[in-house]
């Protein structure tokens, strides 16, 4: 096999950020190694000496796979020591374990050799290491095809790096490593009965789509039918502009939250990832479609880390404030603090956390702002990814009470709420219809739980008769009015937890669900749900890292782009664009938004003010070498109307968290309603706290009513414009109009 000048490449990439003749702004590699970090500063607090202390812990640690590259010189030291003479599995043990540690860090070179040794060992060994062959081949050829992925993709990055079906800008100009690994993958499908037949053929026709030859390129016998990539509905194809705005420096696993962060009425980017190094970014809209990253000016500089943002007006001033989380995802059982993040002027952050009283530790993901006392600001869970230990359980979820001015009590004791799983997401919504904030935590490996209000702060957990214990094996979750009707339906993502690359590889290949799917439960309006996935034609398998939802053609339903991934550098499976409706669609590959690489966090927001959402995902995996550029895609719009609702409570919280907003709709076929709620969406990734409502073919709007969370009172606006963006004051009358919709920008494909 050919063997290629690795260093050399992305010594080039490194010095020059993009291929020369690439028209776009600098882009995915030209930030993907951590600086080292300055020496804190005498007035550095206690927050950040203890974040700072991770991080330093993490570069030492020799067991932790995630954090640090330490752990692979003692598997390195160990092969060396293991003789010719030693026992058949020792030798190739050593070898292979070392191989799949040299992946994750990204020295590819050694991990190539290493895989072609242990090829030559079955070889040699074909009764006792005969079945060890087929796997050695699958991960040698997925190495090959990140030495490829690194060359191109990343090396040469533009705009439509990536996106499956590969396009002929995606096409690898350096081939040796997408040819390397066709061969390695053609060569598993020659043997026998082998159990990896799916992964294998998945990954080969991505491999002859990189080199431009696909389909006949394939073996017949392996070709992908063009059907697989074939989208239910057509779509515009929609333009990924992460790199032109600055969104294509390298993180790793974590989040995006998209909302007004500075005061001046833009719409903001807020970033983080998981790296122990990197601070959050705050990408600040300077309202002409451009971006400035202002992270160090915002006070953000020191806040090292981070896996998932929630933001929320906590003290009521009217500016948003932001939760860090961290330590969720990476099982690592460790004292990893949120932050909480106050502002305290427009634009600039202080941490807050120990004087708000939250001050707590361990692995977290998701957390879920509401207000489940109905005295007008915003309540706290916490959810924690906790562990059952012989001594108790360690990291519980947490609730707290705001009791006002973002002063919180840790309410968890008394209040019903007691789960020690491994929360992956967390909801707050009124699911049973009676003015109470609800709490619905989706779980890994453990019955998702569903807590509903008792109206007094406590509340009885219902999953199971209520219809939502399920799926076990549970990812991010979503609520919103998938029907139309009023109430709040529930989205559960699954995450394989075996072999995702063949669950998934089975439901495009085969269109068979192998072990479960995510669900779509529909409520009764009382808390009772359906399980509706099959029916909405949900049932089948993403292996979903991130979710967020809205309407994204403006036709009325909520619509949801699913992040994808797993813990395997192998894992190449795209994103995936479900329009809604009376079913679900497939649009993926027709908007062209079917990233390969990992997801994460997902926000949508109209970034551009031309009335349709564009969608940011954060982009990155959990492995040293699985880091990529975030992305953003613009949509291209249509011609149906919108109405945006940004609401300012008064006696209930700031910014409206928890109102069901309601249209009444006037068009050809008579009048229709169209719902919505003032939250994040998702609980991975947030949207910004203003309602967008799709209004399809409208004629006319009679009404827009609003019902607020706290007070119960309900206010309605009488016959606003169509695509407008209207401010409803609580109390007031009259709504302001906040902005018209701009000329839309047509940008040439």
């Amino acid at each position: 096999m050919p063997r290629l000048p690795l260093a050399a490449t992305l010594l080039v990439c490194a010095s020059i950020g993009q291929q020369p003749t690439d028209p776009e702004p600098a882009s995915c590699c030209s930030e993907a190694a951590i600086a080292p970090l300055p020496p804190l500063p005498a007035d550095a607090t206690a927050k950040e000496r203890w974040l700072r202390r991770l991080h330093d812990e993490a570069e030492d640690a020799t067991d932790n796979i995630f954090l640090s590259q330490r752990y692979v010189a003692g598997l390195r030291r160990r092969a060396e020591l293991v003789g010719e003479q030693a026992p058949l599995a020792e030798r190739f043990g050593t070898r292979w374990t070392l191989m799949q540690a040299l992946v994750r860090i990204g020295a590819l070179e050694e991990a190539v050799r290493l895989g072609e040794e242990c090829v030559r060992l079955c070889e040699a060994h074909p009764g006792e290491a005969a079945g060890w062959l087929p796997e050695v081949l699958l991960r040698l050829g997925a190495t090959w095809f990140r030495i490829a992925e690194k060359q191109n993709c990343i090396a040469r990055h533009n705009a439509e790096s990536c996106i499956l079906p590969l396009s002929p800008r995606a096409v690898h100009v350096d081939k040796e490593g997408a040819e390397a690994a066709a061969a390695v993958l053609t060569r598993l499908l020659a043997l026998p009965e082998s159990d990896l037949r799916l992964e294998a053929v998945w990954l080969l026709n991505i491999a002859h789509m990189a080199l431009g030859d696909w389909p006949e390129g394939v073996p017949a016998a392996h070709r992908l039918p063009a059907s697989t990539f074939a989208a239910e509905v057509p779509l515009p194809r929609w333009h990924e502009r992460g790199g032109a705005i600055g969104l294509g420096r390298h993180l790793h696993a974590g989040s995006i939250a998209i909302d007004d962060f500075t005061g001046d009425g833009q719409f903001d980017l807020l970033l983080c990832a998981f790296d122990t190094g990197r601070a959050p970014r705050l990408m600040s809209h300077d309202g002409d479609g451009s971006f400035t990253e202002i992270g160090t000016s915002a006070g953000l500089e020191r806040q090292l880390g981070g896996v998932n943002l929630v933001h929320a007006d906590v003290d009521d001033d009217g500016r948003l404030d932001v939760l860090v989380l961290r330590g969720g995802g990476f099982f690592a059982g460790s004292d990893f603090p949120p932050s909480l993040l106050r502002q305290d002027r427009d634009g600039h952050f202080v941490d807050v956390t120990e004087q708000a009283g939250i001050t707590v530790s361990g692995p977290s993901r998701s957390a879920a702002f509401g207000d489940i006392d109905r005295d007008g600001d915003l309540d706290l869970f916490l959810a924690m990814e906790s562990d059952r230990t012989e001594q108790g359980v360690r990291f519980p979820s947490r609730l707290y009470r705001n009791a006002g001015k973002g002063n919180f009590t840790d309410i968890t004791a008394g209040s019903g709420i007691d789960t020690a799983d491994r929360a992956m997401g967390a909801v707050m919504a009124d699911f049973d219809g009676d003015g109470d904030a609800d709490l619905f935590v989706s779980n890994f490996m453990a019955p998702n739980r569903l807590f509903l209000s008792r109206g007094d702060g406590s509340f009885s957990e219902e999953a199971r008769t209520r219809g939502v214990a399920e799926p076990l094996a549970s990812g991010p979750c979503a609520v919103f009015d998938h029907d139309n009707d009023g109430d709040l339906d529930l989205f559960v993502t699954w995450q394989h937890h075996y072999r995702p690359i063949r669950a998934t590889a089975a439901w495009y290949i085969e269109g068979r669900v192998e072990d479960d799917s995510q669900r779509l439960f529909l409520n009764d309006g009382r808390g009772h749900f359906t399980d509706a996935t099959k029916a909405s034609g949900l049932a089948r398998v993403c292996v979903a890292t991130g979710v967020n939802c809205g309407d994204l053609d403006n036709d009325g339903n909520v619509d949801l782009y699913l992040t994808t991934g797993a813990h395997d550098l192998a894992a190449l499976f795209p994103n995936v664009l479900l329009l809604g409706g009376e079913r679900f669609r497939d649009a993926t590959f027709a908007a062209g938004v079917g990233h390969l690489q990992k997801g994460n966090g997902v926000a949508m927001a109209d970034l551009d003010g031309d009335g349709d959402l564009d969608l940011a995902a954060q982009v990155g995996g959990y492995y040293p070498d699985d880091s990529f550029g975030s992305v953003l895609f613009e949509n291209p719009g249509n011609t149906n109307h919108w109405l945006a609702i940004e609401l300012r409570g008064t006696t209930d919280n700031h910014f409206g968290v928890g109102a069901r907003v309601r249209a009444r709709v006037v068009d050809a076929a008579g009048e229709r309603d169209v719902f919505t709620t003032i939250g994040q969406g998702g609980s991975l990734g947030c949207n910004p706290l203003r309602a967008h409502l799709g209004l399809g073919a409208a004629e006319r709007v009679a009404f827009v009513e609003v019902r607020w969370p706290a007070s119960g009172t309900v206010q309605r606006v009488e016959a606003p414009a169509l695509d407008t963006t209207l401010r409803i004051t609580q109390g007031q009358q009259d709504c302001t109009v906040v902005a018209q919709p701009r000329r839309r920008i047509t940008r040439p494909e």
